[in-house]
């Protein structure tokens, strides 16, 4: 539609009625910082929170698309202003009467909320199909500014006595008051009283002054002595002084003018003041929804209530709306309960809205009744199967229950309806990681960068993606890119900590464990990555299990929580006060292989060797190719004495993984202490080929090489382990003994 220095204007429809409007947003072609878009939705914010008035073009709401900031406004059937004056000049009664409708406007801003413009122009007066002005773009100006960032906090964030005063540099220079630039002055509505006397000078001639604050001296050099002592000329050069304290202390002053203008152009009184209007409760649904699309869930709440009281007999589908976007807002509060009671009246109200039906899905799959949100899916699809979401979030659903045919095929069919949807590119990456198909999951993560690449989700998905590939150095870069975009974002730093132990970088883990705790120290999983930092990074028992117990003080639901706590109280001595600890871990994840096989490792230590090997194949019937469960089983069977069972379970570790470093050096071991010692020797001679240099390796060799009497060979194994790690006492000490033995 039009295009200015840093944003741009689309023309769109409404997929409800057709109904067109304008979608204002960035340029996507520049780049914008994330402090950039957030100025833009706090300033539209401002705009959308003025209640509706016939001379303020209404904001309907605010909304990212693509990760873009948008803000969507009445369309102006009539163009703007700056189109008309191109055609020439107006006639004096038709340039009073717009200025008295930009008066209005600009008067209502201020008044409600203590707005001041700062971009006053031709080009921001929108003009319907019957002429009536309506000034848009509040707050805009100042959205886009690039002039230093001296910016005080978003407007929504003050009183309304204070957001009259800016302090940067922000308009179009030919209609700003000298005031405006100066970086860091305060300005107030004054401002705008000094452009709107551009305009009107500019309505009535066709010419526009120079800027700088020389419009006072322009209209008095170019207008006869007579003009400029008219009542409307007089008003001009009142209003374009350029110290402001000598223009109209406000809009109301100036409408007093204007009136008295009026009388003396026309002989009648001139037309009353076009007040604000109450809002009705579709435009309380438009303005609940950009607060809860902005994040500001309470405000949402509240603006849902006041729209529920003044909806009145506009019928149930407004009501519907109504109870939809509540019902939004308290899923976004995790207040779950209230939330599907919300949704409940909206489908209730509106049972042909398949948008409530999927928000209703959406609770329930949050809390934990799938069955029932596949039904909510399916009832929203049947309305609207050409909606991508209710498909993708049926696709969530249904990997969640590893239906993954049904879900693979839901979330293709949301792929093909929304391909460049960040939710449904996300999701399907989600369920390939699900499957093990990592390379496709970085693919869709891929595709969602492109989409938006300063998504901070996205982002850290495909940092974690790269770390599960092996690839933790790419995981980093990618990282890295996230902090400077969100650096208080605890995922990001969180997702730093798995990168820093792939890459065995245990101090920068830990570092940025307590970065993520400063920024969510109420969040379990910032307690969990500390504690394992800290162990990884050679710190003490006591202070992981300190972590992990204020992670269970925030969610004593958390099965992760309680594994770790076991593991810790285990290796500080403590087995039989872990067990129990396991026990919370597999009643709340009876699913979790991981907390299976750590319970195995208690009972073993507890000498349970029974037990253990009964959990060891619980986490083995969900996952036969777990390593881990083999090893621990294999242990038991050991420590039973049961050293054929023992082998034969290595040899499965060894065909799930050939280089199972632990598993060779196990089945080594089991050789050896069954008395095979021959045998052992070959396990660990074909160890050493994989592993040469490996001291532990070489000692065990050397053990195996003394009990076969071959004490040369045994010593210069042992030596060799000496010469690998000088800290290996136990290779000393074989040395010490294999040479008094040499022939």
């Amino acid at each position: 539609m039009r295009k200015g220095g840093f944003g741009v204007v689309y023309i769109v429809r409404s997929d409800d009625d057709g109904k067109r409007m304008a979608l204002k947003t960035f340029d996507c072609r520049l780049l914008w910082s994330d402090e950039d878009r957030d100025r833009f939705e706090r300033e539209a914010l401002t705009w959308v929170r003025l209640d509706p008035h016939r001379h303020v073009a209404t904001a309907l709401w605010v909304e990212r698309i693509e990760g873009l900031p948008c803000v969507v406004t009445e369309y102006a059937e009539g163009g703007d202003l700056a189109g008309l004056l191109r055609r020439g000049p107006l006639r004096p009664r038709q340039a009073l009467r717009f200025a008295r409708h930009l008066c209005d406007g600009l008067r209502h801003a201020h008044d409600q909320l203590g707005l001041v413009h700062r971009d006053v122009k031709p080009a921001n007066c929108l003009l319907s199909a019957d002429h009536t002005l309506r000034v848009t773009d509040f707050g805009l100006a100042r959205a886009f500014d690039h002039s230093g960032d001296t910016s005080p906090p978003g407007l929504s964030e003050l009183p309304a006595g204070a957001q009259q005063l800016y302090t940067t540099v922000a308009g179009t220079p030919r209609y700003m008051a000298p005031e405006q630039f100066v970086p860091g002055a305060a300005l107030d509505t004054r401002a705008d009283v000094y452009a709107f006397g551009v305009v009107l000078f500019e309505m009535l001639t066709g010419r526009l002054p120079p800027g700088g604050g020389r419009a006072k001296a322009y209209v008095e050099r170019t207008t006869d002595r007579r003009t400029r002592r008219s009542p409307l000329y007089r008003l001009i050069r009142a209003c374009t002084e350029p110290r402001r304290e000598n223009r109209p202390a406000d809009f109301a002053a100036v409408r007093e003018r204007l009136d008295d203008v009026y009388r003396a152009e026309t002989g009648g009184p001139a037309p009353a003041t076009a007040r604000p209007h109450s809002l009705t409760g579709e435009e309380w649904v438009s303005r609940s929804l950009a607060l809860h699309h902005l994040g500001r869930y309470e405000d949402a709440l509240d603006a849902v209530q006041k729209g529920l009281e003044a909806a009145g007999n506009e019928g149930p589908v407004v009501l519907s709306k109504l109870w939809q976007v509540r019902g939004m807002g308290l899923h976004e509060l995790h207040r779950h309960d209230e939330a599907l009671a919300a949704h409940d009246r909206a489908v209730e109200l509106n049972p042909r809205e398949p948008s409530a039906w999927l928000c209703r899905g959406t609770v329930l799959r949050d809390m934990d009744r799938p069955e029932e949100a596949l039904s909510c899916f399916g009832r929203a699809a049947e309305l609207e199967p050409r909606d991508g979401l209710v498909w993708a979030n049926r696709g969530v659903v249904l990997a969640g229950l590893e239906r993954y045919e049904e879900a693979e095929e839901s979330l293709a069919r949301a792929y093909q309806l929304r391909p460049r949807d960040l939710y449904v590119l996300v999701s399907r990456s989600n369920f390939r990681v699900r499957r093990g198909q990592l390379d496709a999951a970085l693919d869709d993560i891929d595709e969602a960068l492109r989409v938006a690449p300063r998504h901070i989700p996205a982002l850290v998905n495909k940092a974690q993606l790269l770390n599960a590939l092996g690839r933790p150095g790419e995981a980093l870069a990618c990282l890295d890119t996230a902090a400077e975009i969100a650096p208080e974002t605890r995922q990001v730093w969180s997702t730093y900590v798995h990168t820093h132990c792939a890459l065995g970088r245990y101090d920068d883990m830990l570092e940025c464990a307590e970065r993520a705790l400063r920024i969510g120290p109420e969040t379990h999983g910032a307690w969990v990555e500390k504690g394992r930092a800290i162990g990884l990074a050679g710190g003490p028992w006591e202070e992981q299990l300190a972590c992990y117990e204020s992670a269970l003080a925030i969610d004593p639901a958390l099965a992760v929580g309680w594994t770790y706590k076991a593991v810790a109280l285990r290796e500080l001595g403590r087995p039989a006060e872990a067990l129990p600890c396991h026990d919370q871990a597999v009643a709340r994840d009876p699913r979790s292989t991981w907390a299976w096989v750590e319970r195995a490792r208690t009972l073993r230590r507890l000498e349970r060797h029974e037990d253990a090997m009964e959990c060891c194949d619980r986490a083995l019937d969900m996952d036969e190719r777990f390593a881990e469960a083999w090893a621990v089983k294999r242990g038991a069977l050991a420590d039973l004495g049961r050293y054929e069972e023992a082998l034969a379970l290595n040899e499965r570790r060894l065909e799930l993984d050939p280089v199972d470093k632990e598993a060779w050096l196990d089945k080594g071991n089991d050789l050896f202490t069954s008395g095979r010692w021959a045998e052992a020797l070959t396990c660990y001679e074909d160890a050493v080929a994989i592993w040469p240099d490996d001291s532990g390796i070489r000692f065990n060799r050397g053990i195996t090489l003394e009990k076969l009497g071959r004490y040369e060979e045994a010593c210069a194994s042992f030596e060799r382990a000496l010469r690998i790690d000088p800290a290996n006492e136990m290779a000393r000490e074989g040395v010490r003994r294999t040479r008094t033995r040499r022939p």
